[in-house]
């Protein structure tokens, strides 16, 4: 056995087997359950499912499981086929069903993406219920600790056929949504490219597939996960990209349970293919590794997504995914030399500002706005959105300078709200607000509204938006001019 960049490799009848530990959404479930490891199976609360519905359903599928039953009947493994996909599972048909439908969703998001078909069929192994398996069921000898202490792994068989070497991916994993898909992302890099690049970026856009696997621009996270997000220490950019292998401690142990399986075995004298590693040798200890591997795979998710879906940066974060993936010399630092300090601001905003239905293509910053101060121009006019974050007025100002300013126009703050004046409503919600930028650094917001005038508190580039939610800017409607002037102007204005 050895290690490398890739996960632990196992020498088995000539073939390679690799492991990607695991999912966000499995190790969620490990690090959050309070039940000693040993005593888990896989109905083990896994708080990651996309949607209400389908933690509705999870759970319902939970309270008749076998696992709360002790009367009821195993479940059958049955196949099911599809274009990309060859499933077994204990699941209920609809359940199964459903699956699948989220498989092959979650494959052509990211085949769209990378620009590269997948290789034939997906093999996954789904497991709802380990009581329901076999041993000679689940072929891999660390399936059940892989599916009932971790949650899932992708496991690679390669073999060379002439001067080819052929990657066959397996997916194994728990029956939460989330899991199997995650898993199916590093399965489909290994079938399409043969590699799956480094750990934070393999892990951070197998978690962006999953959540956003029907096109989904808002962020969606489980609550705790967002919590985990606003509330834990902060990770730099370096940190992230730097951070080397996420799962190389989860790996040593599971690569420790594998061998001291096998010197077990040995030492006892049976023959034949060896029996599975059972879930009881999961052991309490590993939870921290679990833990560990959980934030890390959080923070590769927050920058993926960013890079995703910010057009400032994701042209350029492309070419590097495919750099990795093809087996090019990319390095993310290259990559984003010429606007490091553009991309360190605009993720320290994100993060700050991050919430439930944030969209960040409505809140990318405009870095090729010219600005000039109120003595260049008689007036300057900006126009803003009600559906973006910070947007350029093009005036620069000075400390302690006095601008005069009047908006015209309205918005709304849903679909079918009321109109709004720059003013906004009661509570402060639809009201013009500014901040002025300056060396890469965002002021505290100050309020304008529809007319008046302010002092700037410091020297900077206005920036202007519509008070609301950082989730809640998708809905609103509209656009408000406003034109700013000194005061002396505004009067000589009047006067004439």
């Amino acid at each position: 056995m050895k290690f490398n960049r890739k996960g632990i490799h196992v020498r088995r009848s000539g073939s390679n087997v690799r492991f990607g530990l695991c999912c966000l959404a499995a190790l969620a479930a490990a690090a959050e359950c309070s039940a000693p490891l040993q005593a888990q199976t896989a109905a083990c609360p896994t708080p990651a499912a996309h949607s209400p519905d389908e933690t509705a359903a999870a759970s319902a599928a939970d309270d008749a499981s076998p696992a709360n039953n002790s009367l009821a009947a195993k479940a059958p493994i049955a196949e099911y086929r599809s274009k990309h996909f060859l499933v077994r599972t204990d699941l209920a048909k609809d359940r199964a069903d459903a699956l699948v439908e989220r498989l092959e969703a979650t494959l052509r998001i990211v085949e769209k993406y990378w620009g590269r078909p997948s290789r034939g069929r997906i093999e996954c192994y789904v497991v709802d219920d380990l009581a329901n398996w076999s041993d000679d069921a689940l072929p891999h000898p660390l399936a059940r600790v892989l599916v009932g202490g971790v949650g899932g792994a992708t496991v690679v068989r390669s073999q060379r056929e002439g001067k080819r070497i052929k990657h066959k991916p397996e997916v194994y994993a728990s029956a939460r949504p989330g899991v199997a898909e995650h898993e199916s992302v590093h399965a489909y890099c290994t079938s399409a490219f043969g590699a799956t690049g480094p750990d934070w970026y393999r892990e951070g856009m197998a978690d962006r597939a999953y959540y956003h696997r029907h096109g989904e621009r808002d962020v969606q996270l489980p609550p705790d996960t967002m919590a985990s997000l606003k509330q834990g220490k902060r990770r730099t950019l370096h940190e992230i990209v730097n951070r080397g292998r996420i799962t190389g401690e989860l790996s040593q142990s599971v690569d420790k349970l594998l061998a001291e399986h096998e010197a077990d075995r040995q030492i006892q004298g049976l023959s034949g293919e060896a029996k599975n590693v059972p879930l009881e040798a999961w052991r309490p200890e590993h939870e921290q590794d679990v833990k560990t591997a959980r934030e890390s795979y959080l923070w590769s998710w927050a920058l993926c997504h960013l890079l995703c879906e910010n057009p400032n940066y994701a042209p350029r974060f492309r070419a590097l995914g495919l750099g990795y993936l093809t087996g090019q010399s990319a390095k993310f630092e290259q990559a984003f030399d010429a606007v490091s300090r553009e991309m360190s601001f605009e993720y320290d905003l994100f993060l700050q500002h991050v919430e439930q239905g944030y969209r960040v293509d409505l809140c990318v910053w405009d870095w090729n706005k010219s600005f000039l101060s109120a003595a260049e121009r008689t007036a300057i006019v900006a126009s803003v959105s009600a559906a973006r974050g910070y947007q350029p007025s093009g005036l620069k100002v000075r400390a302690g300078e006095r601008i005069a300013y009047a908006a015209s126009g309205a918005w709304t703050l849903d679909a079918e709200g009321d109109a709004l004046s720059a003013d906004g409503a009661a509570g402060g919600r639809g009201r013009l607000v500014g901040a002025l930028f300056d060396e890469f650094k965002l002021s505290e917001p100050f309020e304008l509204g529809a007319r008046g005038a302010f002092t700037a508190p410091a020297a900077g580039k206005l920036y202007l938006r519509c008070r609301d939610d950082w989730g809640s800017l998708a809905d609103n409607r509209g656009v408000v001019s406003v034109r700013f002037s000194t005061p002396e102007e505004r009067q000589e204005s009047s006067d004439r």
